[in-house]
């Protein structure tokens, strides 16, 4: 299949879907910008000025530099801006397709868009177009000194960019330019978050799912950009503190010293990243984020939006390390050390009193799950109502909320975290952070198929259905759901428990009793 575009012509491969052998074109590997390199690093992102002949879109563009999970080698490249977009073939009524835009997770500092990782087989399997993006991470992404030549939030300047490329080109492979829904996990949640409220980025899209993670996360903001970015030129060698000077300095550093430098010794806190979206400066020209996130919320645009949580999204924290860190001894130290030693010694015990005053006589297994349940609580939920209030407050369009709790097969986080550990892979039960992602998008490098007639095929398919739907209509229920899932409202914050055959509407609040532990704490509701 060839499309021809502003930028030049495209040719796709043609692939089949797992499941039903639906055909579909796949083209990878798409410029949607000019590589930020040399004087365009830190800058925000411009056009691609395109190609002649025929552009073979049969493979990826190179993934944003960064560290490898779990590694210390760094991979990528800083020429990262590329998108892929995926296109369902049998389309008998040859109406224009619904499009599902996706941003990737990883702590605004590792991840990428790729297929491979990515393959949206489910939700093409329900006719939706998909398109899948790279941004740049880390420093490369996030730095912010308050001037021009490096304002911040090029990460999602350059989201932003995709997002309006979509817009001008995706007619040409047959998607509904006026029907795009924006959709993420984790820090790519978040990014939706900021896209709802941000002026740049009002009427680019029509809906938005955002699945563990929002602005208000204490990963996903950073209240002292200039000081980070003063900490890393010191890490390079340059120690001025003239911002000028140094964004002068920094362009003449390699990529990959630059990204090394992000190491910063004296800090060790877990999840505590710095280069991730802040406050751009009025001398700014277009910010992306021009105040702060708590009072651009106010302002948000209405979309429909599905959001919800894992039901154990703190199984990541479980570690052999991190679970030794809370060891009687150490239990409040880390617990002031995760709230990053905002909070007086009182309200620390009280923290301590509600998640561990049992656990000395009870099992290991509740003293697992209640170390799980405070970092869900610090990095996601506290903060998960403060994330969409401002939509039910508004009352103009719905808001479908959900808890993702099943847990098989293809739960993959939580089955690499107890890798080396069956017994409390079986001892905790429950969804942890990103393990959602494996029953939207097929993960081609795990090599990890749903089996036939398993729950996880079901699962699957479900997932595939609700988010497609959603982002057809704004709805995610169809006849052929054995359930329907109905919207929150102020009045009566109901929630769908996604459990495999056992999901079903839930009355209330999720996490309430935990939730009003934090409202207390603050000293308002969240």
């Amino acid at each position: 299949m060839e499309v021809v575009i502003e930028q030049g012509a495209l040719h796709g491969h043609q692939n089949k879907t797992l499941l039903s052998n639906k055909p579909y074109v796949s083209f990878l590997g798409i410029p949607y910008a000019k590589p930020p390199v040399d004087d365009l690093r830190f800058k925000a992102p411009v056009k691609h000025p395109g190609w002649s002949g025929v552009l073979e879109a049969i493979s990826e563009g190179n993934k944003c530099m960064q560290y490898a999970f779990m590694t210390d080698h760094i991979i990528g490249s800083e020429d990262c801006l590329y998108l892929n977009v995926l296109v369902p073939q049998q389309n008998e009524l040859h109406e224009k397709l619904a499009v599902m835009v996706f941003i990737h997770g990883g702590a605004f500092k590792f991840g990428c868009g790729s297929v491979n990782e990515h393959c949206p087989d489910y939700l093409l399997d329900e006719n939706v177009i998909v398109v899948t993006m790279n941004y740049r991470l880390n420093v490369l992404g996030f730095l912010n000194l308050d001037i021009d030549e490096c304002p911040g939030n090029m990460g999602l300047k350059d989201q932003l960019f995709a997002i309006k490329w979509i817009k001008a080109n995706i007619a040409a492979f047959g998607g509904d330019a006026d029907n795009i829904t924006i959709f993420g996990e984790s820090a790519g949640s978040a990014s939706v978050h900021y896209h709802t409220m941000s002026p740049q980025s009002t009427g680019l899209f029509q809906k938005a799912i955002m699945q563990s993670g929002c602005a208000f996360n204490p990963w996903a903001f950073n209240e002292d950009h200039k000081v980070t970015a003063f900490k890393l030129a010191k890490n390079v060698g340059c120690s001025s503190s003239d911002p000028e000077e140094i964004v002068k300095y920094l362009k003449n550093v390699p990529a990959i010293d630059l990204v090394k430098g992000t190491q910063f010794k004296d800090e060790t806190a877990f999840m505590d990243y710095k280069f991730v979206p802040s406050i751009e400066s009025d001398r700014v020209g277009n910010p992306f984020l021009p105040a702060h996130p708590k009072q651009l919320v106010n302002d948000t645009t209405p979309v429909p939006v599905i959001i919800g949580l894992n039901n154990m999204e703190g199984i990541i924290a479980l570690s052999d390390y991190r679970i030794g860190q809370f060891s009687d001894d150490r239990i409040t130290d880390e617990i002031s050390e995760l709230l990053k030693n905002r909070y007086s010694t009182e309200v620390i015990t009280k923290i301590k009193d509600f998640y561990f005053n049992k656990c000395s006589i009870e099992s290991e297994t509740t003293k697992l799950e209640q170390i799980c349940h405070l970092h869900s609580d610090v990095l996601f939920v506290k903060d998960f109502y403060r994330g969409f209030d401002n939509f039910l407050k508004q009352g103009v369009s719905p808001v479908y909320k959900y808890e993702f709790k099943f847990d098989g097969e293809l739960n993959a986080v939580k089955n690499m975290v107890f890798a080396t550990r069956p017994i409390l892979r079986q001892a905790i039960k429950g969804a942890c952070h990103a393990d959602e992602i494996y029953y939207l998008f097929h993960n081609k490098l795990s090599g990890v198929l749903p089996k036939p007639n398993s729950p996880e095929l079901e699962m699957c398919k479900t997932m595939g259905k609700m988010w497609s739907n959603f982002a057809k209509s704004g709805d995610p229920n169809s006849s052929d759901l054995s359930f329907k899932w109905i919207n929150a409202s102020l009045s009566d914050p109901k929630y769908l428990s996604i459990d495999g055959d056992r999901t079903r509407m839930a009355e209330g609040m999720l996490n309430s009793n935990r939730l009003r532990l934090w409202q207390d704490i603050s000293g308002s509701v969240v």
